[in-house]
């Protein structure tokens, strides 16, 4: 291989190492516990958990936990690598989703440079808590839309679709998203062959669906087999019940992810940036004459940048599904002359390069990561000291837990029962939610001195806190221990 050719290779490789690169975050799902706690009982047991055996609220209530694959491979992974392997893993997911839909978007060196640290920021706040079932949703969403963009030349590559959905209805809840996509795509696509190739009145209309039946009979062919193998699961129709249960719950009006972006945040000037990236890049398109055309495979992304606004769920999806309009918005910017194209494709890439390497350094901080590191790593912090008193002082019986430890407890320190955890923010039994009277509780809408608890574990930072504090006054209840991130009531008997 000449020294051309072998420049050529590693030019071409780079950004999807500089993702890599930039991809490597240390674990901070505060889910991770139970996901782990799961899947080693699959290993022990040959078998998926249906039960709540972790926390006190709702002992009974059975789960279609949606993510049980994820959670055989994040056991998997941990037990293999540790921290470390997690954080390997996340990258190497992010890095192949950036590769689908570079593909599907068919992508030049330019474009990728342009636009790889551009979305590698928007995706931040997703790949910044490391390996997820989300992640793996959106690179099997990417290989989606991949297949989608070779249908025309290999329509029988979208059989695949088939084997890729049952994956992602195994990962995540959000396989559901994936499903409504594709067939949102079939829409639009037919729409586009209706309105471009025929001139539309009701005798062409069915002219069309009779000379283009057999595709319409593949395609639909696709969405059936796609949602009968997804019923091929331990939980079957469940998990698109625990799907479902998402759109339009009250229960997530306290979650963040469920919310619009807060008015001025970092996240709502990115919002609004992209929106005017978007403006531009349709505006491209349409002055290329060739909006129709991609209108089908850019028309999800649009949908989702719309329902993002009120939703910002929504926007980590919408952000890959926008590559095909942000590669315009990039190429208008393009230098010209091949030569000039690649110099400066080089240079940046370099510079962006050296500033991921440096940003990642050193490496130590991944390979030593642990426990202690994690607590840290929290949104709210959690404290070792506090849960080995607790241990210690056989404090597990009427315990009131804060909702964000319960994933670290279940995994680190299973003599503790938390109260709630991450899996059961919209669990509902016999018109009860578990989350609703926690939450309660904990903003202290609903006092914690009338509720059946008789120690309580929290942050000095939630609303209950200032009762707690309140109570021990008035004799009610007494502080037992106090550190720089959790507290310890005891009521007084």
């Amino acid at each position: 291989m000449s020294v051309k050719s072998l420049s050529s290779k590693i030019l071409s490789f780079l950004p999807y190492f500089i993702v890599f690169v930039f991809s490597l975050y240390q674990p901070a799902d505060p889910d991770l516990g139970w996901h782990l706690k799961y899947g080693e009982y699959f290993w022990q047991h040959g078998s998926v958990l249906r039960d709540n055996t972790f926390s006190t609220m709702m002992p009974n209530f059975h789960w279609a936990n949606t993510s049980w694959l994820t959670d055989i491979i994040s056991y998997t992974t941990f037990h293999l690598g540790g921290f470390f392997g997690l954080s390997l893993l996340s990258a190497l997911v992010v890095m192949c989703t950036f590769y689908f839909f570079t593909k599907a978007a068919k992508f030049s060196l330019w474009e990728q440079t342009l636009v790889f640290p551009f979305i590698l920021y928007l995706e931040s706040p997703v790949n910044a808590v490391s390996f997820r079932g989300q992640q793996v949703v959106l690179l099997l969403i990417g290989a989606v839309f991949y297949l989608i963009s070779r249908y025309e030349k290999k329509p029988k590559f979208l059989l695949l679709t088939i084997p890729i959905f049952w994956v992602m209805s195994a990962i995540d809840g959000e396989f559901l998203l994936g499903y409504v996509l594709f067939a949102l795509w079939i829409v639009l696509y037919l729409g586009k062959k209706i309105f471009l190739e025929n001139s539309f009145n009701f005798k062409t209309l069915g002219n069309f669906f009779i000379s283009e039946l057999k595709e319409i009979k593949y395609l639909l062919f696709l969405l059936i087999g796609i949602f009968v193998i997804t019923l091929i699961n331990p939980f079957e129709f469940g998990i698109y019940l625990d799907a479902l249960s998402h759109i339009g719950n009250p229960l997530l009006k306290d979650i963040s992810e469920y919310l619009p972006f807060t008015l001025y945040s970092q996240e709502w000037w990115n919002e609004l940036f992209v929106g005017i990236v978007l403006v531009f890049g349709l505006f491209i398109f349409f002055v290329s004459e060739t909006f129709w055309e991609e209108f089908p495979f850019i028309g999800g992304g649009l949908l989702l940048f719309v329902l993002s606004l009120e939703i910002s769920r929504y926007a980590w999806p919408d952000y890959y599904l926008l590559f095909p309009l942000f590669g315009k918005s990039a190429a208008f910017l393009k230098p010209d002359g091949k030569k000039a194209i690649k110099i400066s494709s080089t240079i940046l890439l370099t510079i962006i390069f050296c500033l991921g390497i440096w940003l990642r350094y050193p490496l130590t901080k991944f390979t030593s990561f642990n426990w202690n590191d994690y607590c840290q790593m929290q949104v709210l912090p959690c404290s070792s000291a506090s849960a080995e008193f607790l241990i210690s002082h056989h404090m597990n019986h009427n315990l009131y837990s804060l909702y964000g430890w319960g994933g670290w407890l279940i995994w680190n320190y299973p003599q503790i029962k938390p109260t709630i955890d991450g899996r059961m923010h919209l669990w509902v039994q016999n018109g009860y939610s578990g989350f609703a009277d926690y939450y309660a509780i904990e903003q202290n809408f609903k006092d914690i001195d009338k509720t059946k608890y008789d120690i309580a574990y929290m942050s000095p930072d939630k609303p209950v806190y200032k009762r707690l504090v309140q109570l021990t006054r008035e004799g009610k209840w007494r502080e037992v221990y106090q550190d720089q991130y959790a507290v310890i009531f005891v009521r007084n008997r």
